[in-house]
């Protein structure tokens, strides 16, 4: 039997975007700018997100992001240098970017994570979940976060050490009332700052790539403090099958064709050769 195929739709996300050190910063209304870390949301983009954050008295700081044909000053909710996130993906299916391609490009969208080679063989990659911050407010929508090139291989590594919390956590939790594996979007991903490193060839450049900031030693307590909220565990069962399409469709695009979020392509804080 043939059957009949249901037609999927891929939800848009917020666009949630890192700088490492190479962005320059300022508070609105201040003269100078100077390098900034950490995480941030262009205002302007989405007028419920800013409705939200505006009530909850999140700053505003203004970017200079570098165009073609010179710089853009840009107002973005600034959101720390940490954040926790509820990322949605059943995981990492290899250990590193080139691994998670070729042979293991499938089961990589279907873990729901975006990967594929862009221009110059720079890998991106982005994965979606929700903001803990958003999801206080009251405000549960899909957040992506999308990098390239050497942060691609952050963003793994943070991913591989959640996968390694989740696991520790099917020890910890009351396998009575939860008795299916810990999956990655129950307990929240704390992102922060690393340790400063020396990226390129040749001429090298310092930035501070994000990493995970869980503990080596996990307990039940610390467990509990990252555990979901019940609403975002039951927007993340209802977003899961979008997500996959959305990674499905993400290792199919082109640079130039991508257009599900600004932040692929303008994002020149997460990028370093």
């Amino acid at each position: 039997m043939i059957g009949r195929n249901r037609v999927q739709t891929i939800t848009e996300a917020i666009t949630l975007q890192y700088a490492n050190g190479k962005s320059m910063a300022r508070p609105v209304g201040g003269k100078r700018f100077s390098p900034y870390i950490g995480f941030h949301i262009e205002v302007g983009r989405d007028d419920e997100l800013d409705a939200h954050l505006r009530a909850a008295r999140i700053e505003q700081i203004e970017i200079k992001h570098q165009r073609q044909g010179g710089a853009e000053i840009v107002r973005h909710w600034a959101l720390g240098e940490m954040i926790h996130f509820y990322v949605i993906t059943s995981g990492p299916v290899a250990q590193t970017v080139a691994g998670s391609l070729g042979r293991n490009a499938h089961a990589t969208a279907a873990a729901g994570i975006g990967l594929r080679w862009g221009s110059n063989d720079r890998s991106r990659m982005a994965v979606r979940g929700y903001l803990d911050l958003l999801a206080r407010l009251d405000l549960i929508r899909l957040v992506q976060l999308s990098v390239r090139s050497r942060m691609s291989d952050a963003l793994l590594a943070a991913l591989l050490d959640h996968g390694r919390v989740c696991e520790a956590a099917d020890a910890l939790i009351d396998r009575t009332r939860h008795p299916d594996l810990v999956t990655f979007h129950e307990l929240a991903l704390p992102l922060g700052p690393g340790e400063e490193e020396e990226w390129g060839k040749g001429e090298t450049t310092t930035v501070v790539p994000f990493k995970s900031l869980h503990p080596e030693l996990i307990d039940r307590d610390y467990i509990q403090r990252l555990w979901r909220p019940d609403p975002v565990h039951q927007a993340a069962l209802r977003d899961w099958p979008g997500i996959q399409a959305w990674a499905r469709e993400y290792a199919l695009q082109t640079d130039e064709r991508n257009t599900h979020d600004r932040g692929n392509v303008s994002e020149p804080e997460s990028v370093v050769s």
